[in-house]
């Protein structure tokens, strides 16, 4: 939820609820591309560094998930002789960010070899997703990763891929069977990575963590009622897209929890 903070409130780690529910969090640095709608930052907790990607919340940020529909090819890899391909905005977006990123990490101490946990929601988790196999891939020290609401990034070649470079570390993507985004785009191009943590709805619900192939019909699948999900995602507080881990959780996934102001001296 911090991701969709903006400008002092984010970088002092004062943002309202959101950073209060994660207190300790320092050195935090923006990165942002306007155009393309993608933001991200970085920052440092409890010894290790952290970079987190913001979801979907802008006309522009909404177009890159469209143009994700149609494949493009990741330049550098390949599995069993086939070349990967992922969404095409996801890699526009993830490749307008990446060297600020890194050089953020950088300013703030993040050296390859420092443990890095990496997460995002929505278009900020197949972001978080393209970051953790090119971070990897990179030779960076990635400690776990945590993905909300994530949309199918790339084909069975991606997925391979990513599941050989990404082995010993803990790749979690949480669903909820009422998100609508999960199920998306088709499986008949697209593929989840990554080990699926499937709830039926909120917390108090349970969840199930699934087999890790990324697509364990047991858990979410493939839904019937998509076009009805989106629908229910016009309805405030209806949306299971933007209400991960409530009640434990207790602010949306969203800028309603960034309402607290920095006073400037």
């Amino acid at each position: 939820s911090a991701a969709f903070c903006d400008g002092l409130e984010l970088e002092a780690w004062e943002c309202g609820p959101a950073c209060r529910h994660a207190p300790g969090v320092e050195d935090v640095r923006r990165v942002d591309d306007e155009e393309l709608g993608a933001h991200a930052f970085v920052g440092r907790w409890r010894g290790q560094c952290l970079l987190v990607f913001r979801g979907t919340d802008s006309f522009e940020g909404w177009m890159q998930s469209l143009r994700s529909w149609d494949l493009d090819y990741l330049p550098g890899c390949s599995a069993e002789g086939q070349p990967c391909r992922v969404g095409e905005g996801f890699l526009e977006s993830y490749r307008a960010l990446a060297p600020r990123l890194k050089q953020k990490l950088s300013e703030i101490g993040c050296s390859k070899s420092t443990p890095l946990a990496v997460t995002g929601h929505s278009m900020g988790a197949a972001l978080a997703t393209l970051a953790a196999f090119d971070l990897k891939s990179s030779g960076y020290t990635l400690s776990r990763s945590y993905t909300f609401g994530q949309p199918r990034v790339g084909d069975e070649a991606f997925v391979a891929a990513f599941n050989a470079i990404s082995a010993e570390m803990p790749f979690f993507r949480v669903s909820r069977s009422d998100d609508p985004v999960i199920y998306l785009p088709h499986s008949d191009w697209f593929h989840h990575v990554g080990t699926e943590v499937y709830y039926v709805g909120d917390t108090t619900r349970g969840y199930k963590i699934c087999d890790g192939s990324g697509e364990d019909r047991s858990c979410a699948g493939e839904a019937d009622d998509v076009a009805l999900l989106i629908l229910q995602c016009l309805i405030p507080n209806a949306c299971g897209h933007t209400h991960y881990l409530v009640p434990a959780k207790p602010d949306d996934m969203g800028p309603s929890s960034c309402h607290q102001k920095v006073l400037l001296p």
